[in-house]
């Protein structure tokens, strides 16, 4: 006994310093990143200005309160809450990006400080006012597929990562309306369409109103609250959920869908569970961008993706790059095709800079 207790305790000190490691990055991240850039620029411009406890605790403590709402007390006034709250540290990160630089160029010029501080706050309050708008724009974006296994042209709709929760219901009605003009003959959703709990079932009826097949795979977001519900309600307004399933209920066009994971061989695992691929023009939906070479070698036409926003605020984009190289358009290995989607809607800070919303159209062309 003697001889195997230090190893516990060892295990409970490198399990400490772990967390306290993480615990001390996400906290210098978190100042760094959203607290100092607006402090900063307050100092440049009231230079005499000193923050008593009130003024620190609403900056440091009330935007994660406001986030925190919904899943407190969930309902329309808490989820305009925890956006409100989501946007304001995406403000804080166009801060940053803007603060960064000017401490680098403060080293070498030392510029007149209370003219530095007004337009850095008036050309930060540009960008997200522009990033704010450009959230609310619906992107259509078309392009052509080559389907030679087809008998004919069909009109596919993609759309992903609307996240109603972050986003009101409003959006995925004004998203409907728009593809439902489209007249397409069937709709793809490859993930995140939720990332709130207890959405409820009003909010999606519009789904049930779409004249053609409507096919879905679930995303990251929707693992991380009520995905069985999630799932039902979706079912109960005529959504095809694929879950590792197939559906070649509607010849030529072959559907699967695969679950949502982190590990890089999810696609493998999916397409071994689901066997063999039915003959035609498969299609593959899975949400996040990887696995693309084994869906081509699997035997997939098509494979949709999402996840990655491309980026949504630059310029993260370069961050999420570095995770997926295929961050955004479509792709090609072999005679199979990739398309990821930008996203449809935004998730947590109600900005887009850099990127745009998308509703994708892919004219299968037989020709």
């Amino acid at each position: 006994m003697s001889q195997t207790e230090p190893f516990p305790k060892v295990r409970r000190r490198r399990n400490i310093r772990r967390f306290a490691l993480q615990a001390l990055i996400l906290v210098s991240v978190y100042f760094g990143m959203l607290i100092y850039p607006p402090l900063r620029v307050a100092w440049l411009i009231w230079p005499q200005w000193q923050p008593g406890t009130p003024e620190l605790l609403v900056l440091i403590v009330v935007p994660l309160l406001g986030r925190l709402a919904y899943e407190w007390r969930p309902g329309a006034w808490s989820r305009r809450v925890a956006a409100l709250s989501m946007t304001w540290l995406g403000m804080a990160f166009v801060l940053f990006c803007l603060v960064l630089p000017f401490e680098l160029l403060n080293l070498l010029l030392s510029p007149p400080a209370r003219a530095s501080g007004i337009a850095l706050a008036l050309l930060a309050g540009g960008l997200c006012l522009a990033g704010a708008v450009n959230a609310q724009v619906l992107q259509v974006r078309s392009l052509s597929i080559p389907a030679p296994g087809l008998d004919r042209p069909r009109r596919i709709v993609q759309i992903s990562d609307v996240h109603i929760g972050s986003r009101e219901p409003a959006l995925l009605r004004r998203i409907l309306a728009r593809v439902q003009a489209l007249e397409p003959d069937a709709v793809m959703i490859t993930g995140d369409l939720i990332d709130f709990r207890d959405i409820p079932a009003q909010a999606l009826e519009g789904l049930s109103a779409l004249t053609c097949p409507v096919w879905y795979c679930i995303g990251n977001h929707e693992r991380y609250v009520d995905l069985a519900a999630i799932c039902d309600r979706l079912r109960s307004v005529g959504v095809r959920v694929l879950r590792d399933e197939v559906d070649a209920s509607e010849p030529p066009l072959v559907v699967a869908g695969i679950d949502d994971a982190e590990s890089r061989r999810r696609v493998e695992q999916g397409l071994a569970a689901i066997g063999p691929l039915p003959e035609g023009f498969r299609i593959l939906l899975y949400h996040r961008p990887d696995g693309f070479e084994t869906a081509a070698d699997a035997g997939v036409d098509l494979m949709l993706c999402g996840h990655t926003h491309n980026g949504q605020i630059v310029p993260f984009n370069f961050l999420v790059r570095r995770v997926f190289p295929r961050i955004r358009g479509l792709y090609t290995h072999g005679r199979a095709r990739l398309y990821v989607s930008p996203g449809t809607g935004t998730w947590g800070p109600l900005l887009r800079l850099g990127s745009r919303n998308e509703i994708t159209l892919l004219r299968l062309d037989p020709g």
